[in-house]
């Protein structure tokens, strides 16, 4: 019923949707906006195998992203949120750049780079932003320990857990932009725009991306980072 009344508050219609029914071949299309009440990797990956535009994982609010409606007409764009401790449960990069591929928006030999990439921003934006951990692993044993628990008692907060992470694609005639959203404190006092002027949150994975993708710029005060690739 929740889902029937976010339906209609936003004018959409409301249909049924089993994942087994989808896995099975029972279903032809996904719907254009697939809003669940928790994400799941089989749905998820069932959903854009049948040409979804937007995965959304409700959380709290009982409310759509803002200006998403608007952002899925008039663009080729692919959208996914979801709450902090789903993203930290599934593995998004995968499906995600394989999705890019079948709707022909990403080059097959860019899909290793552009995934390696989008894994790298989805990580930073769980641990580093919505989880507020700035130090990461390291070799040694107990700071690995002490790394882990700290990852393990922020995902049992709420707080922290149910922050969003949000990965979009728009597909423009040269050149695809990838956008890992997150919910933390950003940089405080800090506009940046590119890896070199940020203050890292990894300082290993922004390297990563600045290696493989075209171009990389941050917006939302770091927030946000937007990777580029030629088509």
């Amino acid at each position: 019923m929740l889902l029937r009344r976010l339906a209609e508050a936003h004018g959409l219609v409301h249909g049924d949707w089993e994942v087994e029914a989808a896995e099975d071949g029972g279903l032809f299309t996904a719907p254009i906006i697939l809003v669940t009440l928790r994400g799941s990797a089989r749905e998820l990956r069932a959903a854009l195998d049948l040409g979804t535009r937007a995965y959304v994982e409700l959380g709290d609010d009982e409310e759509l992203p803002a200006g998403l409606l608007a952002g899925l007409t008039g663009q080729l764009l692919l959208h996914l949120s979801l709450s902090t401790i789903t993203s930290f449960s599934l593995d998004m990069a995968p499906q995600f750049c394989a999705a890019l591929l079948a709707r022909g928006w990403l080059d097959a030999q860019r899909r290793a780079d552009a995934e390696i990439c989008v894994h790298e921003a989805v990580s930073n934006a769980i641990v580093h932003g919505n989880l507020d951990i700035h130090q990461g692993p390291s070799a040694d044993v107990g700071a690995f320990d002490s790394f882990f628990r700290a990852v393990q008692d922020r995902l049992a907060d709420r707080a922290h857990a149910n922050r969003r992470v949000t990965v979009e694609a728009v597909a423009g005639p040269e050149e695809l932009c990838i956008r890992i959203s997150d919910q933390g404190r950003g940089h405080s006092g800090l506009a940046p725009t590119s890896i070199d002027r940020l203050e890292a949150k990894s300082g290993r994975g922004l390297r990563i991306m600045d290696e493989l993708a075209d171009r990389v710029s941050f917006s939302d005060a770091g927030r946000t980072v937007n990777l580029y690739f030629r088509r």
